[in-house]
């Protein structure tokens, strides 16, 4: 499945194999986030049983955030396939997480990541009592390093193994584990040793009395023997000493530098003047539609279609229009399509760090956007139910296409190709998220702008499944109308993807 779109996931390599098939890391494209991408073998999809048993353990881990517990962040089925994504963990094997190596200390184990790796554990294990969620023991099959230095649990409950009994339980495995991990990898101290040995005391009067009394202990082990080391001398010891300066003196260099930094403010707000994106200047037809009279045209496949009358966005939805759809939704209800996820959040992806690039006039992803920028991160879900909210719909896919390409299914709307008309690709990446006003030659017949450029736009053609997008967008290599694309699920998001609506009436534009 390398190098191949898993719903909103971007498959990239294999990193490993569970019972119920294959591990990857793949990337959560809307967000731009690293995930691990566990597949249910194609064998096993073939028993109902085995699917239902897949999909219910990785829904019931999804229900518990823990620090030290793996996070799931979604179940699903995109293409005939189930997979869970997961928190990434990027780190090596357990053993190798716990090997030193450095220097002449190789053959020792790393013992303050074993005494960290007691502390979250002890801290874990004793939140899921708390909290009465069953889980497995600590074993080594189910505990996952990351980069970052941490060890977390994976897969704590699934249903065909038993769950911890007791606490008690869970400190012996815990101290087995941890000693048969520094047999294997080297050695250790004495004092370190001496912990471990009351951690697996179970019986004895030495042992602990809960596992939070563990996480404590071992952080108080870690702090003792690895200690934050303070300079002696201090910045303050070693400075020379202080030489008094006349008043005027004084003056004299308090008034340079608000002169120098007076200058250096009035630079940079002339440079980022001069690069920035202009403010919004709206045409006069902004917000306006063009009607699509009624007859017939002939569709891509080269079959003639007759349509009635209706009506298409002049523009695409800008990030402007499409905020005040955002707000209305986070007050009053907004009508939302039968088969939208519940309690659907219509904000785009990244949607904070869009708004404060647009009102800091500060580069977003290294490019430029605006409250005039066609707005991009909406799924299908979302262009539906800003739609419906500003009485209109979105285009079928013929609607689309006769809006953009006329009757005679011209390839271009200009007759020649548009990149080297008015450079909305092949130029400078800095500009890619253009004002939709500012090409006003990317003109289809009917006048509708920006239909080949700007961003790609979903349609209403659709299943339950997947929904077709039309057009060019900024990162096309030949910005055609004849574009075509059907997503393999209607929750996907891309800064490349935005829309634009039609109606079966002229309906006016909202109050600026």
């Amino acid at each position: 499945m390398e190098g191949t779109m898993l719903g909103p996931y971007f498959v990239e390599e294999q990193i490993g194999q569970t019972r119920w098939g294959p591990v990857y890391r793949a990337m959560q494209t809307a967000v731009n986030r690293p995930v691990a991408l566990k597949i249910l073998s194609p064998g096993e999809k073939e028993d109902p049983g085995k699917v239902n048993r897949f999909l219910a353990s990785a829904r019931q881990a999804a229900q518990h955030s823990y620090d030290g517990v793996v996070a799931v962040y979604e179940v699903g089925t995109a293409s005939g396939v189930h997979y869970c994504a997961m928190e990434l963990m990027d780190g090596p094997p357990l053993r190798e997480f716990l090997r030193k190596t450095d220097g002449l200390a190789r053959g020792h184990a790393d013992e303050r990541r074993l005494l960290q790796m007691i502390s979250e554990m002890a801290a874990t294990l004793d939140a899921l009592w708390k909290n009465k969620v069953p889980h497995q023991p600590p074993l080594e099959a189910n505990l996952l390093a990351n980069k970052a230095g941490h060890v977390k649990m994976i897969n704590i409950h699934p249903a065909e193994r038993p769950a911890s009994q007791s606490a008690e339980q869970d400190m012996e495995t815990l101290g087995v584990l941890v000693a048969t991990l520094a047999n294997e990898v080297g050695t250790v101290s004495q004092r370190v040793g001496a912990f471990v040995e009351r951690l697996m005391d179970t019986q004895g009067r030495k042992r602990f009395r809960s596992l939070a009394e563990v996480a404590s202990a071992a952080e108080a082990l870690e702090r003792q023997m690895f200690p934050v080391v303070v300079p002696k001398k201090t910045a303050a010891a070693l400075a020379p000493a202080k030489r008094h300066l006349s008043p005027m003196v004084v003056a004299i260099g308090v008034t340079a530098l608000v002169v120098m930094m007076v200058l250096i403010g009035w630079m940079v707000w002339k440079l980022k003047r001069e690069i920035s994106p202009a403010k919004s200047q709206r045409p006069a037809d902004a917000g306006t539609m063009v009607a699509v009279p009624a007859g017939a045209f002939i569709y891509q496949s080269g079959e003639r279609k007759t349509l009635n009358t209706f009506y298409i966005d002049r523009y695409e939805v800008t990030f402007g229009e499409y905020k005040k759809f955002v707000d209305a939704s986070l007050r009053v209800y907004v009508k939302e399509h039968p088969f939208a996820p519940r309690n659907k959040v219509h904000a785009p992806a990244n949607w904070e760090q869009i708004v404060e690039a647009i009102r800091t006039r500060t580069p977003l992803n290294n490019a430029w956007v605006t409250w005039d920028s066609p707005v991009f991160g909406v799924d299908w879900f979302d262009a539906w139910a800003y739609a419906t909210w500003r009485g209109k719909r979105l285009p079928t896919e013929e609607e689309w296409e006769k809006a953009a390409r006329g009757t005679d299914g011209r390839p271009f709307p200009w007759g020649k190709e548009f990149k080297n008309v008015c450079g909305w690709a092949g130029g400078d990446q800095l500009f890619r998220w253009n004002s939709v006003y500012q090409f006003p030659d990317d003109k289809s017949p009917y006048g509708a702008i920006g239909m080949a450029g700007g961003v790609s736009e979903w349609t209403d053609t659709s299943t339950r499944e997947s929904a077709v997008i039309r057009g060019g967008n900024w990162a096309s290599t030949n910005l055609a109308v004849t574009v075509r694309m059907a997503t393999n699920t209607r929750e996907w998001r891309s800064d490349r993807v935005g829309f634009r609506c039609v109606s079966d009436k002229n309906v006016k534009p909202p109050a600026p």
